[in-house]
Order: structure tokens, then C-alpha cells, then sequence
């Protein structure tokens, strides 16, 4: 990676987590021509982040193509299980079935953003801007001029933003979006299990609210809890023994016993999603274009979509910043968010409703999806992040 310091790029990138640095480092191996900055506030290395993520089977290929997971130990997810727990309704999707190998991995998000960046060091074409940050933005006629936080300048043809939920791109852009707040909270930990779970990955929907678990190495499971305000509140107050009992209280002993916790993070459940995800020469990507609820795992294969299609339309392009560039990759994303969207939305608002007829409803529709075969294909492949 060249460290001299630069004031012209092809290309910069706005924010070096996950979605930033892939972005980084796939541009820059796809497009050696092109000079590639990445502006990460983080002052040393990648950013920290202790979440655990499930992979889809088609991004775990995309990754596990650039060398993102070599030296990483990730858990296939074989089997996944759902169900509205005391009540008959329950589906099952089973890699087998779908004739692959796993229908998902569990990866730590620190070690893959990690490998990420070691791979980003080793571009030439591509500068890791540590330590600094976008401070402002002027965009003009052939390139977007760029103040960073320590008054450095940058001009680039193509600005993207990748900068997460509170995203400063898409705020300066002034690029509006439609927000629905759930009213809840998502709590995760790692629980320590009595048996592993072979590689069972839960989605059990509670009178205490949704619980996703995850499997692991060692014997534990991520777990993703969603709580109301009040029940959140509660919550926090609990000790580690009570945790788990009202957890295991909830869930029910389907995955096995619980005997361990981890600190609990609470954080807030919201569904964005920006009108445009491009203006002039930028374009804003992963959650600084849309967050979801963590109910189906699919914020960050939703992301690492974005990347694959934004490369895909500069591949060949000489001007990454053209108009008819951006908009191609626009009209190119928008089947993607509206199915993904509706999944992960219809999932939160129907299984959140305890009215009797919607009760019905949604396990009947877990009965069909669990014995019409081709119904199931048709999700499993939506989850796997394939083409029907």
C-alpha cells in the first residue's frame, strides 16, 4: 500500500468497516488503473467490532474467494429452525435439501473486517487513510472535493459512503429517508451451551419476543434477543443467572441448556432505508443506505451485495462517477431491498401481533412453507442470497 500522501483518486471511500474495506479491496483488484483511498476515523487499524454475523452462502463464497476467511474459523449453519413457540406452526430448511454445503457461516466480525484490512495494506493502487475523518464535501461538475478532519483535501471522481447508520455522506448529501422506528431493542450475547448445537441455527419467535441463535465454536451460540422499551429496561437489571433462566424461560429447551452469558448490548431496532442511494459522482452503500432488523441476519449480506453490484458497473467504466454509471447500479439494487425488505419487515410486524386471526395466519404459512417444497426452495435460496 503506497503511503505518500494523496490528493487525487479515482475513487474514495468514506468509512473502513466491513462494507468499506471490502469495497477497498475489491476495487483495487479489479481496477489496478485506478487510484483507491480508504478514510477510516479509526486512528489504528480496522474498526472494533464484536459482533458475530451470519454469513449467507453466497456471500461466504464471495469471501472465501478473495482469501477474507483464510485463518478464520467459522460454523457452517447445516440446519435452520423456525417457529412460534406454543404453536403448531414450525418450518425447517436443511442444507441437504438445497444440495450445498451450508446454507450459511457464523463469522466474528472483528476477524473478517481484520482480514480485510491486512488485505487492503497489501494493495498498491489503494491508501488507508487512518485516523481521519470527512468533515465536508463540495461537489462539482468532473470530481467531489473532499475536507478531511485535519484540514487535508482530497478530490476524487467517485465519493462512497460507507459510513454506517449515522452516516455523514448521506446527511451532507442531504439524501432523505424513510425511518420506522420497531419500538424495540435487540440484545446480543454469546451463550455458553451445554451440548453444541451441530450446526442448528434458531429463529423462535417468544411472548417475550423474537430469539435468534446462532452456533458457534466451543460449545456457545450468538444469541439476538428483541425487547420492548420496558422489557429492555428490565432487562439490563438482570443478573447473569437471571438472564439465563428467563431466556431459557422463553426459548424452551429445543437448542439444549444454557449455562453461560456474556455481557449483554442492547441497542435500538429501527428499518431505513435512503429515497436515493446516489447524487452527484457518490453513492452511499451498506447501512448508511439501509439498516434492517436483525430478524433474518441479512444487514450485512444486503451490504456485501451492494459492493459486488457497484464493482460489477465499474468494471469497465472509464469514468466511475458518471451519471449513467450510478444509475445503472441504482435501478440494478432495487428488486434486492424491496424482497429483502419485505422479509425481514413482514417477519418483525407479523410475528409482533398477537390478534388472534394473525396468529393463525402466520402458522399456517409456516405449515405450507415447511411441507411445500418448492415454497421452501424458493426462501431458502432468498435467505442464501441466491437466485431463485
Amino acid at each position: 500500500m503506497d503511503e505518500k500522501p494523496v490528493t487525487q483518486a479515482d475513487v474514495v471511500i468514506a468509512g473502513g468497516s466491513l462494507v468499506g474495506a471490502l469495497t477497498g479491496l475489491m476495487l483495487a483488484q479489479q481496477r489496478p488503473d485506478w487510484r483507491i483511498v480508504v478514510c477510516e476515523p479509526r486512528a489504528e487499524g480496522p474498526p472494533a467490532d464484536k459482533r458475530i454475523i451470519a454469513l449467507a452462502a453466497a456471500s461466504a463464497k464471495r469471501l472465501q474467494s478473495l482469501g477474507a476467511l483464510d485463518g478464520i474459523d467459522t460454523t457452517p449453519i447445516k440446519h435452520i429452525h423456525i417457529s412460534d413457540r406454543g404453536f403448531a406452526g414450525a418450518a425447517e430448511l436443511h442444507a441437504e435439501h438445497e444440495k450445498v454445503e451450508a446454507l450459511g457461516r457464523v463469522v466474528s466480525a472483528s476477524e473478517l473486517v481484520n482480514n480485510l484490512y491486512l488485505s487492503c495494506q497489501k494493495q498498491p493502487n489503494l491508501n488507508w487513510l487512518s485516523g481521519v475523518r470527512l468533515e465536508l464535501l463540495e461537489q462539482q461538475q468532473d470530481q467531489v472535493e473532499l475536507t478531511l478532519d485535519n484540514t487535508q483535501k482530497l478530490q476524487t471522481k467517485l465519493l462512497i459512503g460507507a459510513d454506517g447508520q449515522n452516516s455523514l455522506v448521506r446527511e451532507q448529501l442531504e439524501l432523505k429517508s424513510d425511518t420506522y422506528d420497531y419500538g424495540q431493542f435487540g440484545c446480543i450475547a454469546t451463550l455458553d451451551m451445554k451440548q453444541p448445537l451441530d450446526g442448528w441455527a434458531f429463529e423462535r419467535f417468544t411472548e417475550a419476543g423474537p430469539i435468534a441463535l446462532l452456533p458457534m465454536q466451543n460449545s456457545q451460540a450468538s444469541l439476538v434477543w428483541s425487547f420492548t422499551e420496558k422489557q429492555r429496561e428490565a432487562a439490563e437489571q438482570w443478573s447473569d443467572t437471571e438472564f439465563l433462566h428467563r431466556c431459557q424461560q422463553a426459548f424452551g429447551y429445543r437448542a439444549g441448556l444454557f449455562t453461560g452469558v456474556s455481557k449483554r448490548v442492547f441497542y435500538p431496532l429501527i428499518l431505513r432505508r435512503a429515497k436515493r442511494s446516489t447524487h452527484h459522482r457518490s453513492v452511499i452503500i451498506g447501512n448508511a443506505s439501509h439498516a434492517l432488523h436483525p430478524i433474518a441476519g441479512q444487514g450485512f449480506n444486503l451490504g456485501l451485495r451492494d459492493t459486488e453490484v457497484l464493482c460489477e458497473v465499474l468494471a469497465t467504466t472509464d469514468d466511475p462517477g458518471h451519471f449513467r454509471v450510478l444509475q445503472g447500479y441504482e435501478q440494478n439494487r432495487e428488486r434486492d431491498y424491496q424482497a429483502i425488505i419485505k422479509l425481514t419487515d413482514g417477519l418483525v410486524r407479523g410475528f409482533s401481533n398477537h390478534y388472534l386471526p394473525t396468529v393463525v395466519g402466520r402458522n399456517s404459512a409456516l405449515m405450507l412453507l415447511q411441507h411445500c417444497s418448492p415454497l421452501k426452495s424458493a426462501f431458502a435460496r432468498l435467505t442464501m442470497g441466491m437466485k431463485p
